[in-house]
This record gives C-alpha cells, structure tokens and sequence, in this order.
C-alpha cells in the first residue's frame, strides 16, 4: 500500500446526491454489529438507511432497534427467519441453515427495497451469505462488513469455505473493523474490490478529557456479552489468584447471547467454587456501559481467540482508563504496550493476573497509561466514523471512483487530525 497526497472529497456534492443504502442484519439482537449499525444509521447524513431484518426477528429481549433510530431510517422485515449456531449445527442443522439463507435471498433480491438501493450493507457474516447471493446476477454494488475474522472458530466450516467462495469474490467493497480483521480475509477478496478499515462507532460522542484515577483500585470491569471465547473464565481465574480475600471488585457486564445460558451458569457456578462470590458482579445486559466503565479503575479484553476489535476496547480508550489487552488480534493495533495500555500472553491465567497485580499496585503507572489515551491512537467519535462509511458508499454507490483514473482509492486506516477529513491510499 502506498500513501498518495489526500483526495479532495466534494462533500457539499454528496450531501446534495442522497440516496438509499440498504443494510442486511441477520437478527436484531443487541450484538455488537446491531448496535454499530443502529449508530451510524442514527447518524447517517448522506444517505438514506433501510434496515432490512427476517420476519419474525422482533420482540426479542435486548432488541437493538426496539426504541427505533432516530434520523428517518426505515426498518423493514424481509425474509424468513435465520437460525443461530450455524458454525456448530449438524447435517440437519446445517441444511435448514442453508435453506434460511436462500430464502432470504430470494426475498432481498425480489423486494422493493433491493430494488431502489443504490448499495448493500452486509453488515455481518452472515447476512453477507445472502446478500451476496441476491446479488448474483445483478450489477448491485455490495458492501460487506467484517466484524469477525474470517476463519473456522468464526464462521465454521462450511460457513468460512461459502464465505471465501461466494462472499469475498463478489463484494465490490469490504470494510474490516480493524486491520487484523482485514488480513484475514483479503487475498480472497474479488479483482478490483475496494477495501478499507474502519473501526465500529463505539458510542464515543466527544472527546473525553483525562479521566480521574485513584490512588487504590477498587474495580475491575470487562464488558462483554457472555460467550466461552470472550474470556469471562480466564479473567474470572486470574481475578481470584490476585484478588480473592480483597475488596476489590469484578463487574461483568454483558448478557449471554447466541444459546451461551449454560455457559453463564457455569460462570456462577466457578465464582462459588473459587470463593470469589462476594467480589464479582454479573450486571446482565447494560444499556449505559459508560456508567460501568467510568467506574472502573481497570478494564480488560481477555478473549481466547484473536479478537476482531471489539467495541469495548474502543470504549475503555475513550474513556480513558486503563486497559489490558490480550498480546494479538484487533486491540493491538489501539492499545500500545506500555504506552496507553498493557498487553498480557493470550490465553495464559498466570499472565493475565501478573498484568492485573503490576498494573493494580503501581499507580503512577496507571495515570501514565492514562494520559496515554490521549497521546496516543485518539478514538473516532461516532460522527467521524459514521462520516467515513457515507464517503465509501458514495464511491461504491454513486462513483465507483473518487478519481478519473483506474487505481482504487481507499481510506487510509487514521483520521487526518488538522482537517477533520480522511486521509486517502492508492492500492
């Protein structure tokens, strides 16, 4: 990739060509990909948003379109139903799956809202399936949203081989949330595709200033919806061989999602056995993190696979606190060793609680890792990004180029902080 001088972008001329772009989401569960979508949608100033779900996806509990989006976007439900657990269902399970993605793509491609769009949002793996299968045929422009890596532990066998297959070579653009996402998914992308990584709006409205940090740590927090491969065990573990007979608190925040109850009883279950039960909180699903983490002294990522770039890095960032990370994957890239935050080994207990004990015990070095989130890597606002997405479907959509000439022009990976504008690469 090489950089080239930044592209004026005319957006006096984009704001005067709205048009409609419709974003597919496989359900409206309050996950993370539903509530990035439900941000920038509420925000969307260029285009016209259409939020296209199955039927019967609504009166869910924790549902992230239940109080509507604000700024005029349309929720439709199209199509039937999609099941979850896809990546681990059996032949059975795996031919209704199948089954459910081609009707909804039959649905999408023959319904009025496909028709009018001038782009397709994929915003998640799956609705990337029959997106990319409604557009078969068609010269519908397609985006497709990488919120997860594109490996088997995501999207399971035959799930990853559709995707690399089918998905990947006919997007005309993929958006990764960071740049490990992309790696892992690019050399199967289509000749000519647009690329470019956006990180998901994080409920970052302005700039916080350096949050207070206190001279004892009280505690702990993870956001994170209740699933084996977040890392709520090994926190939990690490925790007790730190803080067990201590004051200092545990608060997780996030509900079990995707069939993962089981998981949360055994959770409960690990907290007693490990004699932590007075020390650990289980908020459920929160609908206002920003009180859960402002009130934490630390906050941890710990999940037992490459994360993608969750939100909830972005958040402990913005917010200012400080961060620990697992040593791969998406966080990386925002949370710099012993700069504004600290990495511990993946998956490794005695790591993970030798980073808590360090970084609990010394606070001169929390405040300095503090004032490093404001140094360093500064978090988008939710504008920011929101405004990024409105440049790419308006290349994809309306321009297919910025320029007149043949190369791909793509949004460089940081904000150019003088202007307010992005920075653009040539491929």
């Amino acid at each position: 990739m090489q950089s080239s001088a930044p592209t004026t972008v005319d957006f006096d001329l984009i704001n005067r060509e709205r048009f409609s772009v419709l974003h597919l989401d496989h359900t409206r569960a309050a996950g993370g990909a539903e509530i990035a979508l439900r941000r920038i949608a509420s925000r969307a100033k260029t285009w016209n948003p259409i939020i296209a779900v199955p039927k019967g996806a609504a009166g869910i509990e924790n549902d992230a379109f239940n109080e509507g989006i604000s700024g005029g976007a349309k929720i439709e439900e199209i199509g039937p139903r999609q099941m979850f657990g896809a990546s681990n269902a059996s032949i059975v399970g795996l031919a209704r799956f199948g089954a459910g993605v081609v009707g909804q793509a039959f649905a999408l491609r023959f319904s009025a809202s496909f028709r009018d769009a001038a782009v397709v949002h994929a915003n998640t793996s799956r609705s990337g399936l029959y997106g990319a299968l409604a557009c078969v045929g068609t010269r519908k422009p397609l985006v497709v949203h990488l919120r997860d890596m594109v490996d088997e532990p995501s999207l399971g066998r035959i799930g990853l081989l559709l995707f690399r297959r089918l998905v990947l070579p006919r997007a005309n653009a993929i958006i990764g949330n960071s740049r490990s996402t992309m790696e892992s998914a690019v050399k199967w992308s289509g000749k000519g595709a647009v690329v470019t990584v956006i990180p998901s709006p994080a409920g970052i409205d302005a700039r916080m200033s350096q949050s207070l940090i206190n001279d004892r740590v009280e505690s702990i927090a993870m956001v994170a919806r209740i699933d084996p491969w977040k890392g709520q065990r090994l926190l939990i573990e690490a925790f007790a061989d730190v803080f067990k007979g201590t004051k200092v608190r545990l608060r997780l925040a996030g509900a079990p999602a995707f069939g993962h109850g089981e998981f949360y009883e055994e959770l409960k279950c690990l907290v007693t056995k490990l004699g932590i039960e007075g020390n650990v909180d289980f908020l459920g699903h929160v609908s206002n993190v920003k009180e859960v983490i402002a009130a934490a002294d630390i906050c941890v990522q710990a999940s037992i696979r490459p994360e993608p770039l969750g939100q909830n890095v972005l958040q402990y960032l913005a917010a200012g606190k400080p961060t620990i990370v697992a040593n791969e994957g998406g966080p990386t890239e925002w949370v710099y060793h012993d700069k504004n935050g600290l990495h511990f080994i993946a998956r490794d207990r005695e790591s993970l609680a030798s980073v808590m004990r360090q970084l609990s015990s010394d606070t001169r070095l929390r405040r300095r890792l503090a004032r490093g989130t404001q140094q360093f890597q500064l978090v988008p606002t939710d504008s920011e990004v929101t405004q990024r997405h409105g440049v790419l479907f308006h290349a994809i959509g309306k321009y297919n180029r910025l320029t007149g000439n043949s190369e791909n022009v793509i949004p460089d990976l940081t904000f150019d902080e003088r202007y307010g504008i992005p920075r653009w690469t040539i491929t």
